[in-house]
């Protein structure tokens, strides 16, 4: 029956007081005055045209685009629409499998975007309508990937106790590590071994560039190959990534470190915010192990950074294919001079009221 329900109501705007429309759940809300600038709309699987712009400069993974590209159908959202500007001031994706709600369902995270001009009631009653929400599409479950904390620290910490308010607990966090981009040289933080990994590096010739091709193919297949080499499988399917690279040029990049007509090193880079790096896929040449050629990339991600205007180069976190951490990889970026900061995975009993 809920299913029925939502396949033929698509679009379900919410005004505050508000009543879901034609599904009969009420709910309860004070009659403030930020309360009353607000609606919460309810969409399930609309046309792009018809989904509320966020108000800030957000995310790409919740965008209504990149949406589409984790998964091409059942995708939910839920939007804060300030009814004066009609923009979303908070807005949450998710999607709906076996029972469990995720958001994201294919991407690093999603969870709930929110402005800073959003009241603090209009927040709370955001993710209790979320809740109920999730109820109504028939999941008993409730997954929410947070962004890291360095991406906003006081949005995401503020997010992370209302969540504990709210019946969340946190099921799983693992450290991202990232680098703050400063006019200071990407040097200066290095500890002396990888400083000679890059002098070893430029006097050998090696030169870090950007990927100018726009054929992919070739970064997908060195990619695939050295995960193969050591052993591992790519996170993303060479079928996504391709359509990744197609559908977001501006923002995912290739870059890589050349030795003559030879890649030593390469990884794809998602500009995640227009001040946000996010060092995606990285990955080096097994030949070129003696030369650490990461390092240099990283180096030139830096570099590209401080040319960018960009204030963070998330370096990701560090874990393998069954999510531990791995100790070599978690060393090898404190050496490079990066900060850790939390990742955390919330989860919600929908049964618990």
């Amino acid at each position: 029956m809920i299913a029925h329900r939502l396949a033929m109501f698509r679009l379900l705007t919410i005004k505050l007081p508000f009543r879901y429309f034609p599904a009969g759940t009420i709910i309860d809300s004070s009659n403030t005055v930020s309360m009353r600038h607000y609606e919460m709309i309810l969409q399930h699987e609309p046309p792009s045209a018809l989904v509320p712009p966020f108000s800030e400069a957000g995310f790409l993974f919740n965008t209504y685009e990149h949406l589409q590209h984790q998964q091409k159908d059942g995708v939910y959202i839920l939007s804060a629409v300030n009814a004066v500007t009609r923009f979303a001031d908070a807005r949450c994706a998710f999607f709906v499998q076996s029972g469990k709600a995720v958001s994201p369902v294919a991407a690093p995270f999603g969870s709930i975007e929110y402005s800073s001009v959003l009241p603090e009631e209009v927040l709370d009653l955001f993710i209790r309508t979320l809740i109920q929400t999730v109820r109504l599409a028939g999941a008993v479950t409730l997954q929410l990937v947070n962004y890291p904390l360095c991406y906003a620290p006081e949005s995401a910490e503020h997010l992370a106790k209302k969540l504990l308010t709210h019946g969340f607990v946190i099921g799983e966090t693992h450290p991202t590590f990232y680098l703050p981009v400063s006019n200071s040289p990407f040097d200066v933080n290095l500890v002396p071994a990888e400083r000679r990994r890059i002098a070893r590096c430029l006097e050998a010739g090696f030169r870090f560039n950007q990927w100018q091709s726009s054929n992919s193919t070739d970064v997908i297949n060195f990619l695939v190959k050295t995960r193969r080499q050591k052993g591992y499988t790519l996170t993303i399917s060479p079928e996504r990534l391709a359509d990744l690279l197609h559908t977001f040029p501006s923002e995912c990049t290739a870059f890589t470190v050349m030795d003559g007509y030879t890649i030593a090193a390469l990884t794809i880079a998602i500009r995640v915010r227009h001040d946000i790096l996010y060092n995606f896929q990285p990955a080096s040449n097994p030949d070129y192990t003696a030369f650490s050629p990461m390092v240099l990339l990283t180096k030139g991600l830096y570099r590209y950074c401080q040319q960018h205007q960009i204030g963070l180069l998330d370096l990701g976190p560090s874990l393998d294919e069954n999510r531990q951490a791995k100790p070599g990889l978690v060393r090898f970026k404190r050496n490079l001079g990066a900060q850790e900061s939390p990742r955390l995975v919330f989860e919600r009993d929908l049964s618990v009221l």
